[in-house]
């Protein structure tokens, strides 16, 4: 699941762990499920179930509002601004809500956002964010 060090397109999640544009759909899957005792179903971790769809939705809602103005490299370095702005909006939802608090600092939404520097980057981080998003939804979080 990892890749080499030294890709400029990798987002590193832990010093050997990083996500890329073969792998980040199979790293939001790992993080968010959990394996039966069995090995053969998956569903949400417990540690998520505590959650809620809607509360998930404004912190990927903070991301897209970014992700639609942003279509060319140009655009993203008059948009780095609004990443920092992310990181706050997280940070404030973290406080308010432990169950938030535990996906960002699980899922390391809020540390990527300081390894984004160019626009292969960004846009790999909103892909992962979908992905966490998505299977979030597919493996049973609750609205």
């Amino acid at each position: 699941m990892a890749i080499m060090q030294g890709s400029n397109e990798a987002l590193w999640l832990t010093d050997k762990v990083a996500i890329s544009g073969l792998n980040y759909a199979q790293v939001a899957e790992a993080i968010v499920s959990t394996s039966s005792r069995d090995g053969r179903t998956r569903g949400l971790k417990d540690k998520f179930k505590r959650l809620s769809m809607s509360k998930l939705r404004g912190i990927y809602g903070l991301v897209t509002n970014v992700y639609t103005r942003v279509n060319t490299p140009s655009d993203l370095e008059e948009s780095f601004s609004d990443l920092q702005y992310i990181k706050v909006k997280m940070a404030y939802e973290s406080g308010r809500d432990s169950a938030v608090k535990d996906f960002i600092s699980e899922t390391r939404l809020m540390t990527l956002l300081d390894q984004i520097h160019s626009y292969d980057q960004f846009i790999l981080y909103c892909r992962y964010a979908e992905s966490l998003v998505a299977y979030f939804k597919f493996y049973g979080g609750k609205e």
